[in-house]
């Protein structure tokens, strides 16, 4: 499954859906168009892992 997402000079892309994408936001597929732009390879799970975070707690 795909879904259409719109590049910045307004042609239609089509980003791979993967269940790890279910829950992105407008920033994540931001960020997969970037890394896609740039040639990364595995796009996908590098955005995944960064809106992991760090798995750290602030405490006072």
């Amino acid at each position: 499954m795909t879904t259409p997402t719109t590049t910045a000079d307004d042609r239609t892309a089509e980003a791979p859906q993967t269940a790890d994408m279910t829950d992105w936001t407008g920033a994540d597929f931001d960020s997969w168009q970037v890394l896609t732009s740039l040639n990364v390879s595995d796009p996908i799970t590098r955005v995944t892992r960064a809106r992991q975070g760090q798995g750290q707690e602030r405490t006072r």
